[in-house]
């Protein structure tokens, strides 16, 4: 009987100390850590959408740049964020060894990720900041919510022709990034061919 009772004894011991153990480790929510990335994606497919360049006035449409066999990085930006600055920065860099190394199959784009901005402030950020986008457009809201919702900078690079697929998106960006974005582009440039040219 003593030896039933010890071990009731310490199977109760053993569930209290669980308990306590669970307790002690219960996560509090001002310790949470929330992360709102898009997890990595490998192929998807584009949302199509036409928008006016506001450096030059001319409207561009997504899927006839793709079907001319363009590879685009795009990044959404947002005015006053200093992330999207330091983005823009390395992003700059990355797009210009790939324009040397694909010349005339690279296009970069910069969007203001909502639609309150105007011309005029996006033209007066990416002076500022010293960029050189291809295009430069604003009213990017819809584009940004097909893409996973509000998290500046958004960075997708797109292409692959009559096929319209995207390569890479990611909300946040590090330098640590741009081995990816380089692979997602040289992905991209192998399988984007334009529809216009002869197979």
């Amino acid at each position: 009987m003593k030896k039933y009772i010890s071990l009731f004894s310490l199977l109760l011991a053993v569930s209290f100390s669980n308990t306590v153990l669970a307790q002690d480790y219960e996560q509090k929510e001002e310790d949470h850590t929330h992360n709102f990335s898009i997890p990595e994606s490998t192929i998807y497919n584009t949302k199509n959408w036409v928008n006016t360049n506001v450096l030059n006035q001319q409207k561009v449409e997504l899927w006839n740049m793709l079907d001319s066999g363009y590879v685009i990085i795009h990044e959404y930006f947002m005015i006053d964020c200093r992330p999207c600055i330091t983005a823009g920065k390395g992003l700059e860099k990355v797009v210009a060894s790939l324009k040397a190394k694909y010349p005339g199959k690279i296009k970069y784009y910069q969007t203001v990720y909502e639609n309150e901005s105007t011309e005029k402030m996006a033209k007066k950020w990416v002076k500022e900041n010293k960029f050189n986008p291809d295009a430069l457009f604003i009213n990017g809201a819809d584009e940004v919510a097909f893409y996973g919702g509000m998290g500046m900078p958004t960075i997708v690079v797109v292409g692959d022709g009559r096929r319209h697929k995207g390569f890479y998106k990611k909300q946040g960006y590090t330098p640590l990034e741009n081995g990816k974005i380089i692979k997602a582009v040289r992905h991209a440039v192998e399988v984007s061919k334009s529809k216009f040219e002869a197979e």
